[in-house]
């Protein structure tokens, strides 16, 4: 089993995907991220196809865990549970959820996370604070405005998998002074 720490981050990490803070999430929020997500880039019908259908697919297995609604408790039960079962296959699945996710979010391919692409991203998951959301982007310590993509990965990894707090975290500070 996890220890609070964890499970706290966990229940952090739903709130990104809980836009309309309602404590739960649902394939229709789904549609709503992934169609914002979409309509900021500026991609080709196949391209726009491609990411539609990876940005569907990441979410319905890591976020939504299969289920059609989950709530942020449901949510860290899930977590809890994979973790509690078997920690490196949970571990093995978050590194697969981060290359998921980095292969839809580095929309130019280059293996780096543009400011542009992140604030994309969050925007997409209804953070509107532009300011804030560039602010959460600066924990992570881009240079000439991007992150490389295995870097920022390995911060979430460590971010969903740890249960040491007294281990430096960019992304536990960048949650902490919240979006």
């Amino acid at each position: 089993m996890a220890n609070d720490f964890l499970i706290s981050k966990w229940k952090r990490w739903f709130s990104l995907f809980d836009g309309n803070n309602d404590g739960k999430v649902c394939y229709a929020d789904m549609e709503k991220a992934r169609d914002k997500f979409t309509k900021q880039h500026e991609l080709k019908d196949d391209e726009k196809k491609e990411i539609s259908e990876k940005f569907t697919k990441w979410w319905c297995e890591y976020v939504n865990w299969g289920k059609e609604e989950l709530t942020v408790d449901e949510f860290a039960e899930y977590q809890n549970a994979a973790f509690k079962a078997d920690k490196e296959k949970f571990v093995e699945r978050i590194k697969k959820c981060q290359a998921e996710i980095g292969d839809f979010v580095d929309v130019a391919h280059d293996g780096f996370v543009s400011e542009k692409e992140a604030l994309a991203i969050l925007k997409a998951e209804g953070h509107e604070d532009e300011e804030k959301d560039k602010r959460f982007y600066a924990h992570f310590s881009p240079v000439d405005r991007k992150i490389p993509l295995d870097r920022l990965k390995g911060y979430w990894i460590h971010y969903l998998t740890s249960e040491d707090s007294s281990l430096p975290d960019p992304v536990q500070r960048a949650m902490e002074e919240g979006l």
